[in-house]
């Protein structure tokens, strides 16, 4: 399904997300660059965030994944794909690490993955199980 950029945010669901982001990932509040980014990437709006290693770019892109997302929610608009590509294969697959321990349904796939499409098939079944 192509991406649709919202023209109006749901300030409800823009809480969720940031209330959430922040629980899971232990810190206790998102930085105003990180919502607005993320707040962006949901209205369809090309971003690039220049900050240095460790400023917090992965949760100010994570951000619309978790706009949409919930815990059990089965609703088709909650089920999202939100696809990140990055250049550190090591850091990808950390990410989708963390992620997953978290409950959050996540896959990296590199180079060096053996079966790409297996994953692919894979990940949408965690999506799946994880939504029932």
């Amino acid at each position: 399904m192509p991406f649709k950029p919202l023209v109006d945010l749901d300030p409800e669901k823009l809480e969720k997300a940031s209330k959430l982001l922040c629980e899971l990932f232990s810190v206790p509040s998102l930085r105003v660059y990180q919502t607005e980014v993320g707040q962006n990437v949901l209205k369809g709006i090309s971003t690039f965030l220049d900050i240095p290693t460790g400023g917090g770019k992965t949760l100010a892109f994570w951000f619309p994944l978790f706009y949409y997302w919930e815990p059990g929610n089965t609703d088709k608009d909650c089920q999202k794909t939100i696809l990140v590509v990055g250049p550190l294969t090591a850091l990808m697959q950390s990410q989708a690490l963390s992620l997953a321990e978290r409950g959050v349904p996540a896959v990296a796939i590199t180079a060096n993955s053996e079966n790409p499409d297996q994953l692919l098939k894979v990940s949408g079944s965690l999506l799946s199980l994880t939504a029932n």
